[in-house]
């Protein structure tokens, strides 16, 4: 068996040895993480298995469908590259989830339908547009006043959108920071009344907390 993960290539090349090194056939199983999923062709490859695909479908995000059906689609696609038939096992306790099924399928058409129908109904984008306002700073208590106070700035403000939070992140602590989030959204027309960063940063004590915004985020954390 071969490793395939952050620990295993940190060094230069060791991507590459160790790729090489499985297909000279000195392991029959390379076991790694989602690194494996793209640009490997190996055509002596014909299983690929999957486990714990709920992980990929229960991240805390609104994209995190519309990831899992790519990152499984992507590994699915290591198997039978060559003249050998491929075989894909995925783990997963929702089998009649709606990726899971057109994974399954490879029906990309419905995945899309299902996925566009969805955040119509919620208002994400490209039904609607977000905002996601980041609050940091070294001291717990501060960061989460600043919240408070930030989104009740926001509920002032005579405009329609919905507001959630304030809440702590998904990654509460990084490098000694505790992070808050407050997430807007909202139509696209509104997009010009949006507060700017320094309406936003007036709100608070800029010495303490940090206050970043960030439109139409690729991830909630």
């Amino acid at each position: 068996m071969i490793r395939f993960d952050s620990d295993t290539t940190r060094n230069k090349d060791q991507h590459r040895q160790l790729i090489e090194r499985f297909q000279a056939g000195e392991a029959d199983l390379l076991v790694g993480t989602q690194m494996l999923t793209k640009g490997l062709d190996i055509p002596q490859v014909t299983l690929v298995g999957v486990v714990s695909a709920d992980g990929l479908l229960n991240f805390s995000d609104y994209r995190s469908g519309e990831r899992a059906f790519q990152t499984l689609t992507q590994v699915a696609g290591r198997a039978g590259r060559g003249d050998d038939p491929g075989e894909v096992i995925i783990q997963t306790y929702t089998p009649e989830h709606p990726v899971i099924e057109a994974v399954k399928d490879y029906n990309f058409d419905e995945f899309m339908q299902v996925e566009l129908a969805q955040r119509q109904a919620l208002n994400y984008p490209p039904a609607g547009q977000m905002a996601l306002i980041h609050l940091s700073s070294e001291q717990s208590i501060e960061v989460e006043r600043a919240a408070n106070q930030l989104t009740n700035y926001l509920q002032s403000r005579s405009i329609e959108w919905e507001i959630l939070g304030p809440v702590p992140a998904l990654i509460a602590r990084v490098s000694n920071r505790f992070r808050w989030q407050i997430m807007l959204k909202f139509s696209p027309e509104l997009l010009p009344q949006l507060p700017q960063l320094e309406d936003l940063r007036s709100q608070v004590d800029p010495k303490i907390v940090r206050v970043s915004i960030d439109i139409d985020p690729l991830t909630i954390l």
